[in-house]
């Protein structure tokens, strides 16, 4: 792997780990919507690194689920339910940021934190995989 995608994976993955660092606080604060929203950058980033691992760059978030899907998840590369997680956050974070009624409460944050952080080390350890395979 080139050490400039090497730095860009490195990267992603530092910015997912930050923003799932950034959750306690806000729960802390009942900013409830904005965790999510974190939940979900963290895992979205976390994402594009795995992805990146395969010169894929998808310019939507829609079109980094489908990518991972179509390039992990359909050759079993990738674990079902932590691609099923994904596409629930991401659901979860579109329905907050563009509902007018929808308040998230602490509940729900919680109950994504771990599966978060979950997804977060799998894809951690599926790059260093990728990286041994070189």
């Amino acid at each position: 792997m080139s050490s400039v995608k090497h730095l860009s994976i490195a990267q992603k993955l530092r910015k997912a780990n930050a923003l799932l660092d950034e959750v306690a606080r806000l729960v802390d604060f009942k900013y409830y919507n904005t965790a999510i929203n974190r939940l979900y950058y963290a895992c979205f980033h976390a994402v594009k690194a795995l992805l990146l691992t395969k010169d894929i760059i998808p310019k939507t978030h829609s079109g980094t689920v489908n990518m991972l899907h179509k390039h992990f998840v359909q050759n079993a590369a990738f674990d079902i339910t932590h691609a099923s997680f994904y596409s629930r956050i991401m659901q979860e974070r579109m329905d907050d940021d563009y509902s007018d009624f929808l308040l998230t409460d602490k509940d729900l944050v919680l109950s994504f934190i771990q599966p978060a952080k979950e997804l977060l080390t799998y894809i951690e350890n599926l790059i260093d995989i990728h990286d041994n395979e070189y």
